[in-house]
């Protein structure tokens, strides 16, 4: 079993676009066999691609690679600066409702 197509964007866009959803996405384990293996096969980060996929919030065993990989993408513009505006800002609404900040 292969990993969706840039890792589920289309479901972010029905999400978001058709379904109006304003919550945090969260991505299933980034270190899973199916995951790893379409990252290689197209010679990506995986990370990057769930980020790119529209994911606010990433579980992942590889951040010392990821953020850095992150990092290299907004620099480089293939995550706008914008999108993760819009991450943070979940966030910390998400956050902030269930009383871990002020």
């Amino acid at each position: 079993m292969g990993a969706p197509a840039s890792l589920s964007k289309p479901v972010h866009q029905l999400l978001r676009r058709d379904l109006h959803f304003k919550g945090v996405i969260i991505t299933d384990d980034l270190a899973t066999d199916a995951i790893k293996e379409y990252a290689k096969q197209t010679n990506q980060n995986v990370a990057v691609l769930a980020v790119e996929a529209g994911n606010d919030m990433l579980l992942t065993n590889d951040y010392r690679t990821d953020i850095p990989a992150i990092k290299q993408a907004v620099a480089n513009g293939t995550i706008s600066v914008h999108q993760l505006n819009q991450s943070v800002t979940r966030i910390l609404r998400l956050k902030a409702k269930l009383g871990l900040i002020t």
